[in-house]
This record gives structure tokens, C-alpha cells and sequence, in this order.
């Protein structure tokens, strides 16, 4: 059985994404960026039932609901969250974060 992915291992990929992205980035090309760095198979690769989107698709749309939680990325100061154009925007500390991750 393929390993799940966690909503933890996706916060520096999706900042990596923004930064690609010119430093912000809306969920939906943030869903499609990841989706094709993770290939999701398995239960992430499921739609939810009565849903359109998949197990991983949520797991994005988490990072952005659960934006309050204390080890957020968005607590940490990492990125903001626009919800008029519901897009994430890398933030200087989140670009200093990702300087001290190894590649």
C-alpha cells in the first residue's frame, strides 16, 4: 500500500510553488502544481464521496483552512492568505525558512 501523504509534507513544496509562481499563488494552480510533483495514487488519489475533488486535493485546501493551527505555515509567518483571490503570497521570513531547507 503506497504511503499517504501528509498535509505536513506539503507546506514546502506549496512554498517552493509560490515562489515559482512570482511569490503568490492561487489554491487551485497550487492543487495542479502539487498534484503533479506528488502523483497521488491510492486513497490521496480518491475522490471524496459526493465531492469532485480527491483526498490530496483537500490536503491542499487544508493548508489554507487550517491556517490558524500553531504549526501552520501561515502562524509561523511563512505566508499571508488572500481570500478575495483565495491565493497564498510567500512572505520575507518564508522565503528565509526555505533558504535554510536543504533542496
Amino acid at each position: 500500500m503506497p504511503a499517504r501523504i501528509r498535509e505536513r509534507d506539503l507546506v514546502i513544496p506549496a512554498l517552493r510553488a509560490a515562489v515559482a509562481d512570482g511569490g503568490t499563488i492561487t489554491t487551485s494552480r497550487l492543487i495542479e502544481v502539487l498534484e503533479a510533483e506528488f502523483a497521488p495514487d491510492g486513497q490521496d488519489a480518491q475522490l471524496l464521496e459526493g465531492r469532485h475533488d480527491t483526498y490530496f486535493s483537500q490536503k491542499v485546501r487544508n493548508l489554507v483552512s487550517h491556517r490558524s493551527a500553531s504549526t501552520s505555515m501561515f502562524t509561523h509567518g511563512y505566508a499571508t492568505y488572500d481570500a478575495s483571490n483565495e491565493s497564498i503570497t510567500i512572505t520575507d521570513q518564508g522565503r528565509l525558512f526555505l533558504d535554510r531547507v536543504p533542496e
